[in-house]
């Protein structure tokens, strides 16, 4: 079956058969796939020959521990990208930073609460989906580069040739042959004009896209890539508003991670897309904000107000659907 066609599938590695089952079980109950290893040098096989689309990966197994399982599907280029969530019973901070710098996205405790298991699975197969559709779409996009570039390389030998040769006219012929080869110079530095400020203008709609991908119901993502203008924050705030008010999401995470230029009139509409987000009942949560765009904020002297900052997308994915869930707890209690 086609990559794309197929459902989720979900390779859950664990030496206890009994953990293997109610997983598997939970799983298959939400309609996902499931492949199962009792090993890490079984879970490395099974990779190799089916790639999952999410590893739920058991930390204390003999021989090869789940720590140095994600070590080494990290180091092969074929299964870096697949996104690894740990199981375990230990509790201690040590233990769970080993789990991130070994390259995990995320971690559940043992004894598990099944809710919350298939929640981070989802969360981490839309990722998923969300990342392959974005580099599919790179690989789309660099193949109609590569094609216009040979294009514009055949047109610019064609175009050489043709000066050539009425070069040779303009020699050969009279004042009127000359004017006429002129003219012909000139629309095609004219239509090479138009060709750079179309290329141009493309690009400008490019930066301006502003994507709202939902996460779950309440928590919605908005990537902003490339010039943080003023133009820029105003469309994207109006996307944000519209987004929050159409669908009744409670968080918006504005990732900045490929954002660049931050002036004070940008910087100030974004705080106020905060506040405009605030007053629909919804909290803004900016990550990705890189040293750049540190510095530029404290040499603004601008604050961020009631906005949270997370460090990583993953990180401001986590604390929304934390916030999430003791709002719904404080809501269930009443």
């Amino acid at each position: 079956m086609d990559r794309a066609e197929r459902a989720d599938l979900v390779l859950v590695v664990d030496d206890n058969p009994v953990n293997l089952g109610v997983i598997s079980k939970a799983l298959t109950d939400a309609n996902i796939d499931v492949a199962v290893a009792t090993d890490g040098e079984m879970a490395l096989s099974v990779v190799s020959r089916d790639e999952p689309d999410l590893v739920l990966l058991d930390v204390m197994m003999p021989r090869l521990d789940g720590f140095e399982t994600c070590r080494r599907l990290k180091a092969d280029p074929a299964t870096a990208g697949v996104p690894v969530i740990f199981m375990t019973a230990r509790s201690e901070a040590s233990a769970m930073v080993e789990g991130f710098e070994a390259g995990a996205v995320d971690y559940v405790t043992k004894p598990f609460h099944g809710g919350e298991l298939i929640a981070r699975v989802r969360t981490q197969l839309s990722l998923r989906r969300v990342t392959r559709a974005l580099l599919d779409r790179n690989a789309r996009l660099e193949e109609t580069l590569r094609e216009r570039a040979s294009a514009e390389v055949e047109r610019e030998e064609l175009t050489r040739e043709l000066v050539r040769r009425t070069e040779e006219l303009r020699q050969a012929n009279d004042r009127l042959t000359l004017e006429l080869a002129e003219r012909e110079r000139a629309e095609a530095a004219r239509a090479d004009l138009q060709e750079q400020i179309i290329a141009a203008q493309r690009e400008r709609l490019k930066e301006l896209s502003t994507p709202l991908i939902p996460i779950t119901d309440s928590i919605v993502i908005m990537p902003l890539i490339g010039t943080m203008d003023a133009v820029r924050i105003e469309r994207a705030t109006e996307t944000a508003l519209k987004g929050v008010s159409e669908r009744g999401a409670s968080f918006v995470i504005l990732d900045v991670t490929g954002a660049r230029g931050l002036d004070v009139d940008a910087a100030h509409r974004l705080i106020r897309a905060g506040d405009g987000l605030r007053l629909l009942g919804a909290q803004a949560v900016i990550t990705g904000i890189g040293p750049e765009m540190a510095r530029a904020f404290v040499d603004l002297d601008i604050s961020l107000g009631t906005m949270v900052t997370a460090g990583a997308l993953q990180e401001g994915i986590a604390y929304a659907m934390r916030a999430q869930g003791r709002r719904s707890h404080r809501l269930g209690l009443q």
